[in-house]
């Protein structure tokens, strides 16, 4: 090949992964305009306002030391993850780079779509609820709720046939030891199969930056089907069970409604959204914090602690050995 044209032809390459790698590339505007959103954003919801103070000033210390320049879209939302969590460690508040849900929540809302991603995800995930085992014998049902607990019509169909299946057992193990969390209003829905109608719970609290918009969260005084209120319930725990599925164990621990089994969870107990920022970047910002009725004290930094920790012992086996030795005291 002639000199001329692969020196040419290098040129043209070269000339192309610069273009490239400068479009993956997050200008100095747009990192302002991300770092301006994100840390505004904080301030203004985020519960504890001195902490947000410290997230604002530690995020604009560093972009004015310049730790954000010539980063991609993913290395500045990893940066910029580990530089919050280490002012402090929400592990709910975190950036991420999702170019479909950037688009999503970017939308005006007239425009709005439906997820398609996320719906085919809900379908092959059963709706969060993975399966039932009911061993009549031994009077004992499993639920295995890997989650995560969606809020739509078909996921509480799904919570509502699994809980009726388990509606004449002695004893039920929920397992949500894998469980990453979700809307709350599923646990909820969930610890209401095991309480009579008319005998409803102050389950949880939450509470924002603007303590006149705290929010009492109540078991529900209907449920579609059959209740179980005499079942002894199993709640099988790990370090995969976070946020609303946390709170589904927190609160029936402190309602003493279920013995605990497993692992401490992961301490994620403050619930929040997703916002938009720029370049395909978005925020997972909490907004509420849950802690138990009548308190201030939730699992947020601390994980829900069981009542039973399993240790090397797998914990599906450590709740059938405690159910097997309940069988044999009656």
């Amino acid at each position: 090949m002639n000199p001329i044209k692969i020196k040419k032809a290098l040129s043209i390459a070269l000339l192309l992964f610069s273009v490239s790698s400068s479009a993956q590339t997050v200008g100095a505007k747009d990192v302002h305009d991300i770092v301006q959103k994100l840390t505004d954003q904080l301030v203004e919801v985020y519960p504890f306002p001195e902490i947000s103070a410290k997230y604002q000033q530690a995020i604009l210390r560093n972009e004015k030391a310049g730790r954000y320049v010539a980063l991609s879209e993913d290395s500045l939302a990893k940066k910029l993850t580990e530089d919050l969590r280490t002012v402090h460690k929400d592990v709910h508040l975190r950036v991420m780079k999702n170019e479909e849900t950037y688009k999503r929540l970017s939308a005006p809302s007239g425009r709005r779509s439906d997820d398609s991603t996320e719906l085919k995800r809900m379908k092959t995930q059963n709706y969060g609820f993975k399966s039932v085992q009911i061993d009549g014998a031994k009077s004992t049902a499993y639920i295995d709720i890997p989650g995560p607990f969606w809020g739509t019509q078909e996921s509480f169909e799904m919570a509502a046939a699994a809980m009726n299946m388990a509606a004449h057992s002695k004893y039920v193990i929920l397992d949500i030891r894998h469980n990453p969390g979700g809307t709350g209003h599923m646990g909820r829905f969930i610890a209401s199969y095991f309480y009579s109608p008319g005998n409803e719970k102050f389950y949880l609290n939450g509470f924002y930056k603007n303590r006149k918009m705290d929010e009492q969260e109540w078991t529900y005084s209907y449920v579609p089907g059959r209740r179980n209120p005499d079942a002894k319930v199993y709640i099988l725990v790990g370090t995969g069970t976070a946020s609303a599925s946390e709170g589904l164990a927190y609160a029936m621990q402190k309602l003493g409604r279920a013995t605990i089994v497993g692992d401490t969870t992961a301490g994620a107990g403050i619930a929040g959204s997703f916002v938009p920022l720029k370049r395909n970047l978005i925020a997972f910002v909490p907004v509420k914090m849950v802690v138990a009725p009548h308190s201030d004290e939730g699992w947020e930094g601390t994980g829900v602690i069981p009542d039973v920790l399993s240790g090397d012992e797998d914990a599906l086996e450590v709740a059938r050995k405690l159910i097997e030795k309940d069988r044999k005291d009656q």
